[in-house]
């Protein structure tokens, strides 16, 4: 039995079947199980394909093999994205929060790199803030110095 079945494969077991092959004759000629060549008969036949019209061979078309999307558990990261923007977003200080303080202040139903992708996703980057220096005391003297000596400067001086 192979793992993965392509559309063009499926194609062919659904005419074969369709023009009257047994299953063990299918599975002998495009490796598809028994079981796998019945689900894919049935999606067919909601997909609408007719085996047999007016004695005739039915019109297979594309939507009748196609690719059905395999179930899965919602991912977290759409269940928090909203969650872990508002966090960011909220203030200053959200901004500057690491990837862990915002995993912990979601109850810690997140991980670390879950916030992160998210946060990716939504274009965001890790930056640090930055903050200006101020002044010492000497600074202070020498703009105080600076300005008492230029009080009375005009525009054209």
């Amino acid at each position: 039995m192979a793992p993965y079945t392509d559309t063009v494969t499926r194609a062919q077991a659904l005419t074969l079947k369709a023009v009257g092959w047994t299953n063990a004759q299918i599975e002998e000629t495009t490796d598809i199980s028994a079981r796998t060549l019945n689900n894919i008969f049935d999606r067919a036949v909601k997909a609408g394909f007719e085996p047999s019209v007016d004695g005739r061979l039915g019109r297979l078309s594309s939507a009748h093999v196609a690719n059905v999307p395999k179930d899965s558990r919602p991912r977290k990261q759409e269940a928090f994205e909203d969650k872990v923007l508002q966090q960011v977003r909220r203030d200053r200080y959200g901004r500057e929060k690491s990837y862990a303080q915002i995993a912990i202040e979601l109850g810690g139903r997140i991980s670390e790199r879950t916030v992160w992708r998210i946060l990716r996703k939504a274009g965001m980057k890790k930056t640090k803030p930055t903050k200006k220096p101020g002044l010492t005391e000497g600074m202070r003297k020498d703009r105080l110095a600076w300005c008492l000596a230029h009080e009375s400067w005009t525009l054209k001086d």
